[in-house]
């Protein structure tokens, strides 16, 4: 009788006996520290913060100042036991292992009291054992004893001490992050708290089997003429002790028409030492039984069934595993720029822009960082990873940069952005550091690189690979103070990334493009020996950015790039967010100790503050002086994040810029940061307003310094706009009926930024008394969002009036698939600026943050479950900017 169990989303079957050990009425887990005085009930995949919590030994993590009162449990010393039953036909297996898809981090494995079994030190890799000496029929005991991180850092550090020692003081993290092969943020980060957790996150049980089973399935898809070519490479593995595999290896794949294709081949090899073969089948597909995967916003991503089988012809034992596959190519081109641009300033250097299936199409995104603090939340919780991703889908999102101080995160994720056609920029676990290059440490590195490539390679949506988070900047800009002994961290940054990374990458994943570091100069960094003497130089590959300084309302303060990795701005999460971490009223202010806790960013209020006060008025004696400071916090960030972006997307026509993933999309606590998404999910104005600035069809005009006005229309799509027709109206604050209106004829090529040929200066008026509004109409253009012009600071404008403004909520509800649709309507008696709708009901409106130049619109409200419609309209508050 065959036994399935799911470990992940690519299905993993074997005739041979799987005995899942997660907690079950089966098997119980139990926890204890290391005297004894702290102990209860496990759950396994879990962590130590959340089992505790579950123990009510401690309250909820996030909550005031616990990051830093529960830090006890962190230097603690945890063992997990668990106990189970084995039946003398399991022990009949020739091989029987104990499989760990994850622990965290450095623990010892003990089986039945015997020696232990096997020491772990990475939390990114799967750990297989041999425990068929140690099992016993009847009930067995596992123990795994996991030492303090902050601890097992410290010791390798005194071994191998690489900079910087500790994380800056205003993170209230720990130090030497960077000793363990852990989340790097879990030791705290200028977003994020420090909970060096430890635990099992990751499924744990035993396998026991005769012949062999595929372990990893890599998939290789290559253009061949019409056709496709698909090499399926089965990594399979047995037990040192069986040297021999002998069975047939199939592959099956549905394609169009509902057709199955399949093919098969005869295996009877000697394994490896380590008891390991790979066996690949080259399966050649005509094109037209195909459908192109394509990303968010460019088509749809189809995806195909692919069924790989290993029969082995002992006992007629199988093992099999079930993936879905797409169909693309991409690379990322980086050619002499002179070959777009011709002989300019902007014409040196090389290109850096994936091109798709043929295109080269501009990455519109963010950047994700872990979604939940402790890993084996962020694992299981999957309605969080769907509202998280599907919201960056809605917003015209196509790319997200999976950052290097987290995690590889679950297939489920990467399964997720298969299906909505989300390209992934993959970091490999290093950030902000120098790294350690010991013969242990490059050992348990390598392991975990061939894991995660091997495990990840086949999702279409993985696009490049990057070795780091920004560690050949900061190895060049002296960041941890290694200049003096520069060329010794030099050597070790080389042999870490391009010695023992690059090769695991080139050998596993040839297709796809592997960049040393992100930001770099790509292949110019290369040439340069791998560290740049500039790797911000704009010319090349891709750039982060930060400039709390400027005006970031003004387009000219933005410098050029070909690709835009990283940027961003904070903003303080909403009050109804605020008030999950505390209900001490004296919490919600400023120069509370709660809200210098959350800030992590040193001079952080501080930049939020002159950003804020510099394009809006906000009397320090204001009685609503908090409420205001956070809500236009927000308003400050959406405004910024989207007038760089609409540089970036405009320097396509001028520079080649090809993409903007800004920083960041997610939260893990209720904190000031730079995310898009608070914690719990609720949408700041920058997500809002993403959705805008995103948009496929675009009017982005720009005030130049001498006060005259470019206008870009930017097209993302794969047909021209022509025959468009832009209107501009000049609004007076004081009315909704414009002073002027013009309209120009418009056009852009298909995946471009063209700059207009409009000559526009309208400041005759006075600038102070007016706006711009532009919008677009073009055949085959469904929509296109309007766009605007505030010629001075917000605080500098004369006319805008105290705005009466009604909500109603209409009766009819509409249900759309699995969702329940709203329809809000507004009316207002005059110009309303960033009208912002809120409710404490769960849900999100389909746009917020209204420039109101009409006395009547409507919005959508989606939700999960029904509410009456005039609980609804009691339940929606308003915010707005008022002089």
């Amino acid at each position: 009788m065959r036994t399935f169990v799911l470990l992940c989303s690519v299905l993993t079957t074997i005739d041979a006996k799987i005995i899942d050990l997660s907690s079950s009425d089966r098997v119980t887990w139990t926890f204890v520290n290391k005297n004894g005085s702290v102990s209860g009930p496990a759950t396994v995949p879990g962590g130590v913060y959340s089992d505790l919590q579950k123990a009510g030994v401690i309250g909820d993590i996030l909550s005031r100042d616990n990051d830093v009162l529960t830090r006890w449990v962190a230097l603690d010393t945890w063992t997990y036991t668990a106990k189970f039953q084995v039946s003398k036909g399991d022990l009949e297996s020739r091989v029987i292992h104990l499989v760990l898809d994850g622990l965290d981090t450095t623990a010892f494995i003990v089986v039945n009291d015997h020696s232990p079994i096997g020491a772990v030190n990475n939390m990114f890799v799967q750990y297989v054992f041999d425990i068929k000496p140690t099992l016993k029929a009847g009930e067995n005991v596992l123990n795994i004893t996991f030492l303090s991180p902050i601890v097992a850092a410290e010791i390798r550090s005194n071994k191998a001490f690489a900079p910087p020692e500790c994380v800056p003081s205003v993170y209230h993290g720990e130090c030497h992050a960077n000793q363990l092969r852990k989340m790097q943020a879990s030791f705290a980060w200028d977003w994020g708290p420090a909970f060096p957790s430890v635990g099992i996150w990751r499924p744990v049980y035993i396998e026991a089997y005769d012949g062999a089973v595929i372990r990893w399935v890599t998939t290789h898809i290559k253009r061949v003429e019409a056709d496709w070519s698909l090499t399926v490479r089965a990594y399979i593995e047995t037990s040192k002790k069986v040297t021999k595999i002998d069975g047939v290896l199939s592959i099956a794949i549905k394609v169009e028409g509902k057709q199955t294709l399949k093919k098969w081949k005869q295996v009877n090899v000697e394994t490896k030492a380590d008891g390991t073969v790979v066996e690949e089948i080259e399966l050649l597909i005509s094109g037209n039984m195909i459908r192109l995967w394509w990303p968010n916003g460019y088509g749809e991503p189809t995806l195909y069934d692919l069924h790989v089988h290993l029969t082995s012809n002992i006992k007629s034992e199988d093992s099999y595993k079930d993936l879905k596959v797409g169909f693309r190519t991409i690379e990322i081109v980086e050619s002499p720029a002179s070959e777009i641009l011709g002989n300019t300033t902007a014409g040196k250097g090389l290109t850096f822009y994936f091109k798709v299936n043929g295109f080269p199409l501009f990455m519109k995104g963010s950047n994700w960082i872990p979604s939940n603090i402790l890993p084996e939340l962020g694992e299981s919780d999957k309605d969080t990873i769907d509202n998280l991703l599907t919201a960056a889908h809605d917003v015209n999102m196509a790319m997200l940069r999976v950052w290097g101080g987290g995690v590889y995160e679950s297939d489920y994720f990467y399964d997720k952005c298969d299906q909505l056609g989300i390209l992934i920029w993959q970091d490999f676990m290093f950030a902000c550091s120098m790294y350690p290059v010991d013969p242990p440490f490059l050992n348990i590195v390598t392991q975990e690189i061939e894991q995660n490539v091997l495990r990840l390679q086949h999702h279409a949506s993985i696009a490049v690979w990057a070795g780091n988070n920004e560690n050949e900047v900061a190895l060049r800009g002296n960041w941890y103070e290694t200049s003096t002994d520069f060329k010794k961290y030099e050597e070790d940054y080389i042999k870490l990334y391009v010695d023992t990374i690059r090769p695991i990458v080139a050998d596993i994943d040839p297709e796809r493009r592997y960049l040393v570091s992100s930001p770099s100069n790509g292949i110019e960094s290369e040439q340069e020996g791998y560290v740049a003497s500039n790797p911000y130089d704009p010319h090349y590959g891709d750039t982060h950015y930060y400039n709390y300084f400027a005006d970031n309302w003004n387009m000219n303060t933005y410098p050029k790039t070909r690709f835009a990795s990283e940027y961003g701005f904070q903003s303080l999460p909403s009050i109804r967010t605020l008030k999950t971490a505390t209900s001490n009223p004296e919490d919600l202010n400023l120069d509370s100790k709660f809200l210098a806790h959350r800030q992590h960013s040193p001079n952080g209020y501080a930049y939020i503050e002159n950003q804020l006060t510099g394009h809006m008025k906000l009397a320090a004696n204001d009685l609503k002086y908090f409420e205001k400071f956070v809500f236009y916090s927000q308003i400050s960030q959406a405004m910024a994040l989207k007038t760089e972006t609409e540089v970036y997307r405009q320097g396509q026509a001028d520079w080649y810029t090809m993409g903007a993933l800004y920083w960041q999309l997610n939260d893990v606590w209720q904190a000031p940061s730079w995310s898009g998404i608070e914690y719990g999910g609720r949408w700041k104005m920058l997500h809002y307003f993403a959705k805008s600035f995103f948009a496929p069809v675009l009017v982005s005009p720009r005030q130049l310094a001498s006060d005259y006005i470019d206008v870009y229309l930017l097209n993302d799509r794969f047909i021209p706009v022509v025959d468009a027709v832009i209107t501009v109206d000049i609004y007076n604050w004081t009315s909704f009926t414009p002073v002027n209106k013009k309209q120009f004829p418009g056009n852009a090529d298909a995946l471009s930024a063209k700059l207009q040929d409009i000559d526009m200066n309208y400041w005759d008026y006075k600038k102070e008394q007016i706006f711009l509004k532009f919008s677009l109409e073009a055949p085959g253009v469904k929509w296109s969002p309007s766009n605007y012009i505030f010629p001075v600071p917000l605080k500098s404008i004369v006319g805008l009036k105290t705005p009466n403004i009604t909500i109603t909520v209409a009766n009819v509800v509409m249900r759309n698939k699995d969702k329940l649709e709203y329809t809000v309507n507004i009316e207002v008696d005059s110009i309303v600026l960033f009208l912002w709708l809120d409710t404490d009901i769960k849900g999100h409106f389909v746009d917020n943050g209204f420039i109101v130049t009409e006395p009547k619109l409507t919005v959508q409200f989606i939700c999960n479950k029904y509410v009456a419609p005039r609980d609804l309209q009691n339940s929606i508050e308003l915010q707005y900017y008022v002089n």
